[in-house]
């Protein structure tokens, strides 16, 4: 059964890759006009003509197709893009003015190919998210996108969906481009942006001015860094609390055995530990010796 999913998976991606089916577009004709008489198609469609060709026999302006003069069903396939006038032979002058025209348009992309990088001064060991922000394809649908992350000029990277992700591992400026592909499998203009990668921060958060007020801690943190606190005496731990990114107070909550121990207005010696951790994962941890009275 793995192997048949596995099968129905790569064929379903196949069928995403491929271009679109050419469609086919009916034009009749009758009683001296052709219906309809202007039509619009995509490149590879094809128009299939229906009448009596005898008494209409068909001609092309641009001579690419030789005249029809008998039957009654002809199709014809269209593989350039551009315009295609036809008339009748017989009745192309007034009063019949038996003319028709096919407009065969090429393949459109996004009028606007971009995209975004998060976070904007990546560093190594950072995960790193590239995001299209283009406009959608105005004739089709956009199936992928191709990336190249590496900035070797080789799109090396290619998703279903329109983000990409990378973790660089050295510092140093690239440039990255990407394209997108529509469901016609025509790739978009190319994009690119340039981006440093910086060394990796290994320098940890320290934490400054640790004042214990009742069971409010506050203290000065060197960086933007989250916070996690722990009150403990004679082997137990009495209180504890955290605190957000750029928060820089925390209110402690008691234990158990804070509460037992840390009566109101009775005062004990306890240790405060405090760690600091930034986005990088550096941490630091502060150690107090400290006077508790709960309020």
């Amino acid at each position: 059964m793995r192997g048949i999913a596995s099968l129905l998976t790569l064929a379903a991606g196949l069928v995403l890759a491929a271009p679109a089916a050419a469609a086919d577009h009916p034009i009749s004709f009758a009683n001296y006009a052709y219906n309809p008489a202007d039509v619009t198609i995509a490149v590879n469609d094809t128009a299939t003509f229906s009448g009596n060709f005898m008494s209409h026999p068909l001609a092309w302006d641009s001579g690419q197709f030789a005249p029809t003069t008998s039957g009654s069903s002809k199709q014809f396939a269209f593989a350039v893009p551009g315009t295609y006038t036809y008339y009748c032979q017989i009745h192309r002058d007034p009063p019949f003015n038996m003319r028709g025209v096919i407009r065969v348009a090429g393949n459109q992309h996004p009028a606007h190919v971009a995209f975004t990088v998060s976070p904007a001064a990546p560093a190594v060991g950072q995960t790193v998210t590239f995001t299209y922000t283009g406009y959608p394809d105005p004739d089709g649908t956009l199936v992928r996108w191709e990336w190249d992350l590496d900035g070797d000029g080789s799109f090396e990277t290619s998703t279903a969906t329109p983000t990409a992700t990378r973790v660089y591992t050295a510092p140093g400026a690239l440039t990255v481009r990407m394209r997108a592909v529509d469901n016609g499998n025509e790739p978009s203009a190319v994009v690119e942006q340039a981006l440093t990668i910086a060394a990796a921060d290994t320098t940890a958060p320290r934490a400054t001015r640790v004042r214990l007020r009742g069971l409010t801690l506050s203290f000065r943190s060197s960086e933007r860094a989250t916070a996690t606190a722990t009150l403990r005496a004679r082997g137990r731990t009495l209180a504890r609390g955290t605190a957000r990114a750029g928060r820089t107070t925390i209110k402690l909550r008691l234990t158990t055995a804070g509460r037992r121990v840390l009566v109101r207005g009775r005062r004990v010696r306890a240790t405060l530990s405090l760690t600091l951790r930034d986005p990088a994962r550096n941490a630091r941890t502060t150690r107090r010796q400290m006077t508790v009275r709960r309020r």
